[in-house]
């Protein structure tokens, strides 16, 4: 039971991180087509992104900067994840699966967000 518990935490965990933010950019429906895959795979750091862009006026080193602080701070948001299985001695070994793909999504995310093109002609949208 407590693990089945456990699971779920994990999966609500998850769906906290992707399901969510992804829920709210297709409400967002700002028609940028920009990078598509990336924002569907990663639509917590797209969000991310596009405060960054409002709060700095568009300033590419200051979105950038922000996506390279963000990585510390999903690697400590790992810690969410795996507080109460530790908490309630729960083996790590039982849900190795769900807390590999939340540590590789996590981790991976921030770094697809470092490298973008310079915004010209090709990249504008409507």
């Amino acid at each position: 039971m407590k693990t089945q518990l456990m699971d779920y935490w994990l999966y609500l965990y998850l769906g906290c991180i992707y399901l969510v933010p992804l829920f709210r950019i297709i409400k967002l429906n700002n028609n940028d087509t920009r990078f598509m895959l990336r924002k569907l795979l990663f639509p917590l750091e797209y969000l991310i992104q596009v405060k960054a862009e409002q709060a700095f006026n568009n300033s590419r080193s200051a979105t950038r900067l922000i996506h390279i602080l963000i990585f510390p701070m999903s690697v400590l948001g790992l810690v969410g994840a795996s507080m109460p299985l530790v908490s309630l001695n729960e083996p790590m070994m039982k849900h190795t699966a769900i807390l590999v793909f939340i540590t590789y999504y996590c981790m991976l995310a921030p770094i697809t967000f470092w490298f973008q093109p310079k915004a010209g002609k090709i990249y504008k949208t409507k």
